[in-house]
């Protein structure tokens, strides 16, 4: 079982009592996605959390009563949709409340980070109002799909999106760093992103001779590669971004900022999806975006 922190819990008790007289019919269902084929415990699951649980980003009360007495407060209506998916998962009460209380520290953190992009490729546009950078490691199959989803996103909505990858290589990864040097010597040529796409789709196959062979698929000077890969300016710059990370709280991968806020939530293509989209509602509201 999780432990919450001593002041969240209080407040969490603070808006049960508040909320108590609540019942499952004053739920505004029509405003929830993916409520209309809840049933039974799962339904009663969704009430409890909305019910007593705080939203946060304007509106201090309950997830419901924000809901009930505002339905165009986009904060409150993400958090109940977020409930419902979570619920979904087979997460309990405490968990999602956890989880809450991660999302708000995404969204409202104690500090915002400023990572080194110099000398990165941008895959979007980097003026673009969001940015997020990944400290990740081509073993990871978690770093894969967050990687795979910010690339995706970043290409479809280049005005809306800069994405930047930094290596955060695992010991308990044998070709961590051989395949971060592969990426930083390809990205010598200019083909960063093209090299990131094709370890990530051979991670199973992580080699000095898939490397070589991924250099010659992309038409790479395969020679100055191969040097490149042995340079020592390029592994003080994986030293560096991998420091950088720790320096900001990454303990595992993937680590990701959403305009230098350290995301802690789940890491699911929907949940980082809906992440980028809760960022890109407060920077529309800059009044609110201060508020936790």
């Amino acid at each position: 079982m999780r432990k919450i922190d001593s002041s969240f819990a209080a407040a969490l008790l603070a808006a049960a009592v508040l909320a108590a007289r609540a019942p499952a019919q004053s739920v505004p269902w029509h405003l929830v996605e993916g409520s209309e084929n809840l049933r039974g415990i799962h339904k009663e699951v969704v009430v409890e959390v909305l019910s007593t649980v705080p939203a946060y980003g304007g509106c201090e009360q309950t997830i419901l009563r924000c809901l009930v007495e505002n339905p165009e407060n986009k904060i409150a209506r993400r958090l109940a949709n977020f409930v419902v998916r979570r619920v979904r998962a087979g997460n309990d009460v405490e968990d999602i409340a956890k989880e809450i209380e991660d999302r708000k520290l995404s969204a409202f953190p104690p500090e915002i980070r400023e990572p080194d992009l110099s000398g990165l490729a941008c895959s979007g546009n980097a003026g673009a109002p969001v940015q997020v950078v990944i400290y990740a490691d081509f073993g990871c199959p978690y770093c894969h799909v967050s990687t795979q989803t910010l690339r995706k996103l970043s290409r479809e909505h280049p005005d809306q999106i800069a994405f930047y990858f930094k290596n955060f290589p695992l010991k308990s990864n044998p070709e961590a760093v051989p395949a971060a040097l592969a990426l930083l010597a390809a990205g010598r040529q200019g083909k960063f992103w093209e090299m990131n796409d094709l370890l990530f789709a051979k991670e199973e196959n992580l080699c000095d001779d898939t490397y070589t062979t991924c250099a010659a698929t992309l038409g790479l000077d395969v020679e100055r590669f191969k040097g490149d890969m042995k340079n020592p300016e390029l592994l003080a710059r994986l030293r560096e971004e991998k420091m950088e990370a720790i320096r900001y709280g990454v303990e595992s991968t993937p680590g990701i900022l959403v305009n230098g806020k350290f995301y802690r939530g789940v890491k699911t293509s929907d949940e980082l999806i809906d992440r980028i989209e809760e960022e890109k509602d407060l920077l529309a509201a800059p009044t609110s975006s201060s508020k936790g």
